[in-house]
């Protein structure tokens, strides 16, 4: 796999919450978040819209005070204002709509002490916008989004976070905002955190997931283990299972789950016919047999219980920093 895929080793902890929690009357935005970032991770946060992802990321940012528990970064909980300096992040990118790319970041350049000249053009041949010259306020939303990116890696920065970047964009802009992503980690070796409410989009980038629900992180999954979730399998359902187990073993054929009368496979699912043949010979009356695939969005869907939120009982919508 390219680079920024997961890789083996205990890698150090960059981030960690405690208990996270953020709320706002009696509503929890955030309710008791425990995450793990480590060193070289493309981190996926992963919910539905008002799950909880931006407020999230308020409260690691300092933008919001957490109600309660901790933040650790670099695995420590005092010093955060000055442990953030290490940080770049893009939560909606705004930047003065006269100025074109190069004049915004030699702007932050200032504004944050950076003195690397070269590093505004080199963030701009990284996120594609080298060489062009019209101001902020006629940019694309794809084009607002990388100049947000560009301006989260000013000050080559250890964790940067990315809240929805590939929201709004048409498909065409989500792969590029993809290819930046991907160029952006290789380049500066950075630890990324990024949000969003589209796991299969995540998936092609990111090599740890966090799934967040009604302010809650309901799991945390590598993406090996995310796809052992997700994998193929053939569903056989007999009339013996015991005696069907039998007649497969010696095929190589290993059952994976038993359900009653149903067996699940995860190999030999191209040699249907072969397996059907060999449990009507071996005296097994077959009922049913198929192919099975969980996608993303089904593991998704089932993981945070399925169904949609009650829009007129939702208090978040009450809520413009809750998200």
């Amino acid at each position: 796999m390219a680079s920024y895929m997961e890789t083996t080793g205990a890698a150090a902890e960059i981030l960690q919450t405690h208990q996270l929690t953020k709320k706002y009357g009696d509503f929890a935005a955030l309710d008791r978040v425990s995450l793990t970032l480590r060193q070289g991770d493309i981190y996926g946060l992963v919910g539905r819209n008002g799950a909880g992802k931006t407020t999230f990321f308020k409260c690691v940012m300092g933008l919001a005070k957490p109600t309660a528990g901790t933040i650790a970064i670099n695995g420590k909980t005092t010093g955060l204002n000055v442990a953030r300096q290490q940080m770049g992040f893009m939560i909606n990118p705004s930047f003065f709509p006269y100025l074109g790319p190069k004049e915004s970041l030699e702007y932050l350049c200032r504004v944050k002490g950076i003195r690397d000249k070269g590093e505004v053009g080199r963030l701009l041949k990284t996120v594609g916008l080298d060489g062009v010259k019209k101001p902020f306020k006629a940019f694309s939303l794809g084009m607002r989004q990388r100049l947000g990116i560009a301006g989260a890696l000013l000050g080559s920065p250890t964790v940067i976070v990315l809240d929805e970047p590939i929201n709004g964009l048409d498909p065409q802009g989500i792969i590029d905002m993809r290819e930046v992503i991907k160029e952006a980690h290789s380049q500066t070796g950075a630890t990324f955190i990024i949000s969003s409410h589209i796991l299969a989009e995540l998936d092609l980038v990111a090599t740890q997931f966090g799934f967040i629900e009604q302010g809650v992180l309901i799991k945390e999954i590598s993406h090996t283990e995310l796809h052992e979730h997700t994998r193929k399998s053939l569903v056989i359902e007999v009339d013996d299972v015991l005696l069907a187990q039998a007649v497969l073993k010696p095929l190589g054929a290993s059952v994976a789950a038993v359900n009653g009368n149903r067996m699940t496979l995860a190999s030999h699912l191209d040699q249907s016919n072969y397996l059907a043949r060999a449990l009507l010979d071996g005296g097994v009356e077959l009922y049913d047999l198929h192919r099975q695939e969980t996608t993303l969005e089904e593991y998704f869907m089932r993981l945070i219980g399925g169904g949609k939120r009650d829009a007129e009982n939702d208090p978040r919508r009450d809520i413009s920093l809750a998200s």
